[in-house]
């Protein structure tokens, strides 16, 4: 190769990069199925390199406003993965990866967001992740996860201060992600479980340890006399 080609080759590549660097956001979003995977937002800024997402949600749960940039070979390969992050004082810090190729998702995540309507009857205001991945299947069916979370409380329950959170591992079950989460008495017990599509089945369990005063009270809120205690069972949809 002559050096006058190997400069062709050369301004060839660098033109390549500059036009994957200043390749805006918003189409990239667009193009790359990240909307299919259920990440939306009021604005996106800037580039694929550095890309700002305001008002973010990932399905349900809002994200805030959040730097944000795809990987490049990435999406030279048909995958998606967007890297986000957000540093607010008022909503604490959150990151980690999305995933909008098989298996979709999300990897690496860590923080905390508000449930936007928790979990049906059961008042669940946030939930906080720690090295959480979660992946699924082009059918909606879970392939992997790991890591925990805690869900947070903010409304006593009959009494009851839930405000500290039950956490507990995250894994996949018949298909589904599920969560076992006790509260740190162990008095109180959440099962969680979701598919791709979002939609959850949870039961709260709630000890009385024979205080029928306490058992008055949780029936008056729906919760019904099961084993481990007073149940409430609610499905929807994040």
């Amino acid at each position: 190769m002559s050096v006058r080609q190997r400069w062709g080759v050369a301004a060839l590549l660098l033109a390549l990069v500059l036009i994957v660097a200043t390749f805006p956001m918003r189409l990239a979003l667009a193009w790359s199925g990240a909307t299919d995977a259920g990440v939306t937002a009021r604005e996106v800024r800037g580039s694929v390199w550095a890309g700002e997402l305001v008002e973010a949600r990932l399905g349900a749960l809002p994200l805030g406003t959040v730097r944000a940039s795809l990987s490049p070979l990435a999406l030279l390969e048909g995958d998606t993965e967007l890297v986000f992050s957000r540093t607010d004082p008022r909503l604490g810090a959150l990151a980690g990866r999305l995933h909008g190729s098989n298996p979709r998702g999300v990897s690496e995540v860590n923080g905390t967001t508000t449930m936007s309507g928790g979990l049906g009857m059961i008042p669940v205001d946030t939930i906080r992740f720690e090295g959480a991945t979660l992946r699924f299947d082009g059918a909606g069916k879970c392939t992997s996860a790991s890591g925990r979370i805690q869900l947070a409380v903010s409304a006593p329950i009959a009494g009851l201060d839930l405000s500290r959170g039950l956490a507990g591992p995250l894994g996949c079950a018949n298909g589904r992600v599920q969560a076992a989460l006790a509260s740190q008495s162990g008095m109180e017990r959440l099962t969680l479980s979701f598919d791709g599509s979002g939609a959850y089945r949870a039961r709260l369990a709630i000890n009385v340890d024979r205080d029928p005063a306490m058992a008055a009270a949780l029936a008056t809120l729906g919760f019904k006399a099961g084993s481990g205690g007073f149940v409430l069972a609610t499905t929807g949809r994040f």
